[in-house]
Protein backbone atom coordinates (compact mmCIF):
# COMPACT_ATOMS: atom_id res chain seq x y z
CA UNK A 1 0.00 0.00 0.00
CA UNK A 2 1.85 3.17 -1.21
CA UNK A 3 -0.79 5.51 -0.96
CA UNK A 4 -2.76 6.51 2.16
CA UNK A 5 -4.64 9.25 2.28
CA UNK A 6 -8.40 10.82 3.76
CA UNK A 7 -9.50 14.06 2.18
CA UNK A 8 -12.86 15.99 2.49
CA UNK A 9 -14.19 15.90 -0.99
CA UNK A 10 -14.77 19.06 -2.86
CA UNK A 11 -18.38 18.66 -3.81
CA UNK A 12 -19.86 17.95 -0.15
CA UNK A 13 -18.55 19.38 3.09
CA UNK A 14 -19.38 16.45 5.22
CA UNK A 15 -18.28 13.84 2.92
CA UNK A 16 -14.65 12.36 2.60
CA UNK A 17 -13.12 10.06 0.40
CA UNK A 18 -10.59 7.72 0.70
CA UNK A 19 -7.95 6.87 -2.10
CA UNK A 20 -5.44 3.74 -2.00
CA UNK A 21 -3.68 1.95 -4.45
CA UNK A 22 -6.43 -0.07 -5.47
CA UNK A 23 -9.48 1.03 -3.78
CA UNK A 24 -11.26 3.92 -3.23
CA UNK A 25 -14.27 4.84 -1.05
CA UNK A 26 -16.47 7.78 0.34
CA UNK A 27 -18.14 8.31 4.18
CA UNK A 28 -20.86 10.65 4.56
CA UNK A 29 -20.21 11.69 7.91
CA UNK A 30 -24.02 12.59 8.65
CA UNK A 31 -24.77 9.15 7.55
CA UNK A 32 -22.73 7.09 9.45
CA UNK A 33 -24.77 3.79 8.99
CA UNK A 34 -23.97 3.79 5.32
CA UNK A 35 -19.87 3.63 6.19
CA UNK A 36 -18.18 3.21 3.10
CA UNK A 37 -19.98 3.70 -0.02
CA UNK A 38 -19.17 4.43 -3.44
CA UNK A 39 -16.26 1.44 -3.31
CA UNK A 40 -14.18 0.95 -6.54
CA UNK A 41 -11.50 -1.76 -6.43
CA UNK A 42 -9.17 -1.48 -9.35
CA UNK A 43 -11.71 1.58 -10.81
CA UNK A 44 -14.53 -1.41 -10.79
CA UNK A 45 -17.39 -0.21 -8.51
CA UNK A 46 -18.68 -2.63 -6.17
CA UNK A 47 -22.71 -1.94 -6.98
CA UNK A 48 -24.58 -1.59 -3.45
CA UNK A 49 -21.74 -1.99 -1.27
CA UNK A 50 -21.51 -0.47 2.17
CA UNK A 51 -19.08 -1.01 4.31
CA UNK A 52 -18.30 -0.94 8.62
CA UNK A 53 -21.32 1.65 9.02
CA UNK A 54 -22.12 3.03 12.10
CA UNK A 55 -25.64 2.37 13.55
CA UNK A 56 -26.43 4.48 16.62
CA UNK A 57 -30.01 4.68 18.73
CA UNK A 58 -32.31 7.70 18.01
CA UNK A 59 -29.40 9.26 15.59
CA UNK A 60 -30.90 12.01 13.69
CA UNK A 61 -29.14 11.18 10.29
CA UNK A 62 -28.26 13.84 7.97
CA UNK A 63 -28.39 16.92 10.85
CA UNK A 64 -25.04 18.36 11.53
CA UNK A 65 -25.55 19.34 14.92
CA UNK A 66 -24.56 15.77 16.11
CA UNK A 67 -21.21 16.38 14.94
CA UNK A 68 -18.69 17.47 17.46
CA UNK A 69 -15.61 16.87 15.67
CA UNK A 70 -14.36 15.74 12.67
CA UNK A 71 -10.66 16.15 10.70
CA UNK A 72 -8.78 13.48 7.96
CA UNK A 73 -5.00 12.80 8.83
CA UNK A 74 -2.80 10.18 6.61
CA UNK A 75 -4.82 7.14 7.27
CA UNK A 76 -7.27 8.45 9.73
CA UNK A 77 -11.02 9.53 9.10
CA UNK A 78 -11.65 10.72 12.88
CA UNK A 79 -15.67 11.87 13.28
CA UNK A 80 -17.04 12.22 16.79
CA UNK A 81 -20.60 12.09 17.80
CA UNK A 82 -22.42 14.03 20.68
CA UNK A 83 -24.96 12.37 22.94
CA UNK A 84 -28.25 12.45 22.47
CA UNK A 85 -31.03 12.84 25.25
CA UNK A 86 -32.58 9.38 23.94
CA UNK A 87 -29.04 7.79 23.66
CA UNK A 88 -26.39 9.59 25.82
CA UNK A 89 -23.66 8.14 24.70
CA UNK A 90 -20.82 9.61 22.86
CA UNK A 91 -19.33 7.84 20.08
CA UNK A 92 -15.87 8.80 17.97
CA UNK A 93 -15.61 6.49 15.02
CA UNK A 94 -12.00 6.11 13.61
CA UNK A 95 -11.65 4.84 9.97
CA UNK A 96 -8.35 3.77 10.03
CA UNK A 97 -6.46 2.31 6.53
CA UNK A 98 -4.18 -0.40 7.59
CA UNK A 99 -0.46 -0.35 6.17
CA UNK A 100 -0.07 -4.24 8.00
CA UNK A 101 -3.39 -6.06 7.56
CA UNK A 102 -1.00 -9.37 8.06
CA UNK A 103 -0.56 -10.85 4.76
CA UNK A 104 1.27 -9.52 1.52
CA UNK A 105 -1.27 -10.05 -0.91
CA UNK A 106 -4.19 -8.40 0.54
CA UNK A 107 -5.27 -5.23 -1.37
CA UNK A 108 -6.18 -3.26 1.43
CA UNK A 109 -7.76 -3.09 4.86
CA UNK A 110 -9.32 -0.61 6.98
CA UNK A 111 -10.43 -0.41 10.51
CA UNK A 112 -13.26 0.91 12.26
CA UNK A 113 -11.81 1.60 15.97
CA UNK A 114 -14.92 2.85 17.78
CA UNK A 115 -15.07 4.73 21.21
CA UNK A 116 -17.82 5.15 23.52
CA UNK A 117 -18.09 7.30 27.09
CA UNK A 118 -20.97 9.04 28.88
CA UNK A 119 -21.35 11.97 30.88
CA UNK A 120 -24.05 9.43 32.97
CA UNK A 121 -23.20 7.59 36.08
CA UNK A 122 -24.50 4.65 34.34
CA UNK A 123 -25.97 4.14 30.28
CA UNK A 124 -26.20 1.35 28.14
CA UNK A 125 -23.86 2.28 25.12
CA UNK A 126 -24.61 -1.21 22.91
CA UNK A 127 -24.67 0.22 18.72
CA UNK A 128 -24.06 -1.72 15.58
CA UNK A 129 -21.52 -1.99 13.24
CA UNK A 130 -22.78 -3.00 9.46
CA UNK A 131 -21.58 -3.87 5.93
CA UNK A 132 -23.70 -4.72 3.12
CA UNK A 133 -22.49 -6.61 -0.28
CA UNK A 134 -23.69 -7.82 -3.35
CA UNK A 135 -22.30 -11.68 -2.01
CA UNK A 136 -22.77 -15.07 -3.29
CA UNK A 137 -21.27 -16.96 -1.08
CA UNK A 138 -20.46 -16.78 2.76
CA UNK A 139 -17.58 -18.41 4.84
CA UNK A 140 -17.14 -18.46 8.60
CA UNK A 141 -13.70 -19.29 10.65
CA UNK A 142 -14.95 -21.42 13.01
CA UNK A 143 -11.62 -23.00 14.16
CA UNK A 144 -9.06 -20.06 13.75
CA UNK A 145 -6.06 -22.86 15.18
CA UNK A 146 -6.60 -24.87 11.79
CA UNK A 147 -8.21 -22.23 9.35
CA UNK A 148 -11.25 -24.21 8.65
CA UNK A 149 -14.25 -22.47 7.63
CA UNK A 150 -17.74 -23.39 6.98
CA UNK A 151 -20.49 -22.04 4.72
CA UNK A 152 -23.38 -20.01 6.08
CA UNK A 153 -26.66 -20.92 4.67
CA UNK A 154 -28.05 -18.00 2.64
CA UNK A 155 -31.48 -18.81 2.09
CA UNK A 156 -33.19 -18.67 5.15
CA UNK A 157 -35.91 -15.89 5.62
CA UNK A 158 -34.45 -15.06 8.91
CA UNK A 159 -31.32 -13.47 10.27
CA UNK A 160 -28.66 -16.01 11.33
CA UNK A 161 -26.72 -15.28 14.48
CA UNK A 162 -23.74 -15.87 14.98
CA UNK A 163 -21.63 -16.12 18.41
CA UNK A 164 -18.55 -17.29 20.02
CA UNK A 165 -19.62 -20.04 21.05
CA UNK A 166 -19.46 -21.44 17.86
CA UNK A 167 -16.58 -19.55 16.18
CA UNK A 168 -14.85 -16.41 15.93
CA UNK A 169 -16.31 -13.15 14.27
CA UNK A 170 -14.76 -13.76 10.73
CA UNK A 171 -16.44 -13.64 7.37
CA UNK A 172 -15.31 -14.14 4.24
CA UNK A 173 -17.85 -12.66 1.44
CA UNK A 174 -17.29 -13.99 -2.18
CA UNK A 175 -18.41 -11.46 -4.73
CA UNK A 176 -20.06 -11.99 -8.02
CA UNK A 177 -17.50 -12.21 -10.73
CA UNK A 178 -15.00 -10.79 -8.96
CA UNK A 179 -11.47 -11.80 -8.42
CA UNK A 180 -10.87 -10.44 -4.77
CA UNK A 181 -13.40 -11.87 -1.47
CA UNK A 182 -14.01 -9.36 1.01
CA UNK A 183 -13.27 -10.13 4.30
CA UNK A 184 -14.71 -8.89 7.76
CA UNK A 185 -13.46 -9.53 11.44
CA UNK A 186 -14.43 -8.19 15.04
CA UNK A 187 -11.53 -8.35 17.59
CA UNK A 188 -12.29 -11.60 19.91
CA UNK A 189 -12.12 -9.22 22.71
CA UNK A 190 -14.88 -7.17 21.75
CA UNK A 191 -16.61 -9.86 19.95
CA UNK A 192 -20.33 -10.81 21.63
CA UNK A 193 -22.15 -11.67 18.81
CA UNK A 194 -23.65 -10.77 14.89
CA UNK A 195 -26.12 -11.25 12.38
CA UNK A 196 -26.41 -12.23 8.87
CA UNK A 197 -29.10 -12.21 6.62
CA UNK A 198 -29.67 -12.07 2.74
CA UNK A 199 -32.06 -9.71 1.02
CA UNK A 200 -31.22 -6.96 -0.90
CA UNK A 201 -27.68 -8.48 -1.18
CA UNK A 202 -26.07 -9.58 2.38
CA UNK A 203 -25.90 -7.88 5.72
CA UNK A 204 -23.66 -8.62 8.53
CA UNK A 205 -24.51 -6.75 11.87
CA UNK A 206 -21.91 -6.71 14.79
CA UNK A 207 -23.39 -5.83 17.91
CA UNK A 208 -20.97 -4.32 20.22
CA UNK A 209 -20.69 -2.83 23.69
CA UNK A 210 -23.64 -4.86 25.39
CA UNK A 211 -21.91 -4.33 28.93
CA UNK A 212 -23.14 -0.97 30.90
CA UNK A 213 -21.06 1.80 30.78
CA UNK A 214 -20.17 4.44 33.58
CA UNK A 215 -19.45 7.84 33.71
CA UNK A 216 -15.52 8.24 33.21
CA UNK A 217 -15.06 5.28 31.35
CA UNK A 218 -13.68 4.81 27.68
CA UNK A 219 -14.82 1.42 26.15
CA UNK A 220 -13.10 0.54 22.60
CA UNK A 221 -14.02 -2.21 20.07
CA UNK A 222 -12.46 -2.64 16.90
CA UNK A 223 -13.90 -4.23 13.30
CA UNK A 224 -11.19 -4.50 10.23
CA UNK A 225 -12.45 -5.18 6.37
CA UNK A 226 -9.65 -6.88 4.11
CA UNK A 227 -9.67 -7.20 0.54
CA UNK A 228 -8.09 -10.45 -0.95
CA UNK A 229 -7.55 -12.92 -3.85
CA UNK A 230 -10.23 -15.06 -4.51
CA UNK A 231 -8.17 -17.89 -5.54
CA UNK A 232 -6.86 -18.09 -1.58
CA UNK A 233 -9.67 -16.47 -0.09
CA UNK A 234 -9.62 -18.53 3.37
CA UNK A 235 -6.19 -19.25 4.30
CA UNK A 236 -5.89 -15.07 3.55
CA UNK A 237 -8.33 -14.59 6.04
CA UNK A 238 -7.24 -16.94 8.47
CA UNK A 239 -4.00 -15.35 8.52
CA UNK A 240 -4.92 -11.82 8.48
CA UNK A 241 -7.49 -12.74 11.28
CA UNK A 242 -4.21 -14.02 13.30
CA UNK A 243 -3.14 -10.78 12.79
CA UNK A 244 -5.21 -8.96 13.59
CA UNK A 245 -5.67 -10.89 17.05
CA UNK A 246 -2.40 -10.04 18.04
CA UNK A 247 -1.76 -6.98 16.79
CA UNK A 248 -1.03 -4.35 19.47
CA UNK A 249 -4.45 -2.57 20.01
CA UNK A 250 -4.86 1.37 19.35
CA UNK A 251 -3.51 3.74 22.24
CA UNK A 252 -6.43 6.00 21.51
CA UNK A 253 -9.44 6.36 18.58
Amino acid sequence: MKTTVWHQTQDAKYRARLQLDRLTAEVDLLQPLCGMDRVCLAGCLLADASLLGVEMPSFDAGNADVLIEHCTRGADLSVAYRELELWPVRVEAVWRAVEESGLDTSVAAVDLVLSVGTSLLNSRPELTVQSRLPATEVLRLVEPRSARFEPLDLSLCKPVVLDSARGAGCLVFRLPEAALSYVEMVHPVDFDHEELDSGNGVRIRHRLFSQPLEKGVILRARVRGVFVPRAEDTPSAAECYRAFVTAEPPLSA
